[in-house]
């Protein structure tokens, strides 16, 4: 099957629910590939695009047609051996014709090198693993919020792309507690809520996520994940919910929320040593 020009090769995941899009250099393809999205582990030969089903599909009609043709002509010739009326010159033998692909592959937006087993490959946008090994550690954080910040970088309307930036950021957070959480019980967590996040590590892994954190970096944080929660849920319009939860911004019920990209960078920046905290703690030796 044909590549992108860089020697990558489009995947797509079969689970129910993702279904998403991914390349993986030819050369680090192994037997087993996970979905870089949901993790799923498939074969590899499971990972067929439809374009690339349809492309087989060609190629095997056209191996069948080239077979039975010459399977016609070897019938023949074992019908009129030892014939004297019958002679049978078989015709040129068959080739196959070629299957030229009618499709190339997607252009993704991030190429990524995986720091524990190497593969290289490319994704649309947040992920969470690693396809060659199912690596997933702070590396995987640092690309997530690599593709976040060129996202912000590249729009055009730079609001419409913060506000949906704040929910990448705070759902980068979430699906990596969530998989963390997998490590430890079957106990599940609300970890778009950053006080119930804490809750839930210090009960399951009996360690302070947030314990490294400055006044400043909290704050930062928690002004993050409500900022992300009214965009969503409120029109960007701040609410009684937030001052509850946010009194130092009190004065601005019923104002517009201001976001900001130094803001999501600092946000950015405090989720990394909380994460950094969970990392330590649940890969450490013996876990």
């Amino acid at each position: 099957m044909p590549s992108d020009g860089k020697g990558f090769i489009g995947r797509a995941c079969n689970s129910p629910g993702c279904n998403q899009y991914f390349k993986i250099r030819i050369p680090d393809h192994k037997d087993e590939l996970y979905c870089p999205y949901c993790g799923t582990q498939f074969h590899k030969n499971e990972l067929l695009t439809q374009d690339q089903h349809e492309y087989l599909r060609q190629a095997a009609i056209e191996e069948a047609r080239v077979y039975a043709l010459q399977e016609v002509q070897k019938m023949f010739k074992r019908a009129c051996r030892g014939s004297r009326n019958i002679t049978y010159k078989p015709g040129p033998r068959p080739t196959k014709r070629p299957v030229i692909p009618n499709y190339s592959e997607r252009k993704v937006d991030t190429e990524l090198e995986c720091p524990s087993c190497g593969t290289q490959f490319q994704v649309y946008g947040i992920f969470g693993y690693c396809p060659g090994c199912k690596y997933e550690n702070l590396q995987i954080y640092d690309a997530n919020w690599a593709i976040i910040k060129q996202s912000i970088a590249t729009a055009t309307d730079k609001t419409r792309q913060l506000r949906h930036a704040y929910s990448d950021l705070v759902s980068t957070f979430e699906a990596f507690c969530q998989r963390k959480a997998q490590r430890l019980t079957s106990d599940t967590g609300n970890f778009q809520v950053l006080s119930d996040a804490r809750k839930f590590f210090k009960k399951h892994a009996n360690i302070d996520i947030l314990a490294l954190l400055s006044q400043v970096q909290l704050l930062t944080l928690r002004r993050v994940f409500q900022k992300r929660h009214v965009c969503i849920h409120a029109g960007g319009i701040i609410t009684a919910r937030y001052t509850k939860k946010i009194p130092e911004d009190s004065k601005l019920l019923g104002t517009e929320v201001v976001l900001s990209e130094s803001e999501l960078e600092e946000a950015a920046i405090a989720i990394r040593i909380a994460l950094g905290q969970l990392v330590l703690q649940i890969e450490r030796p013996g876990k």
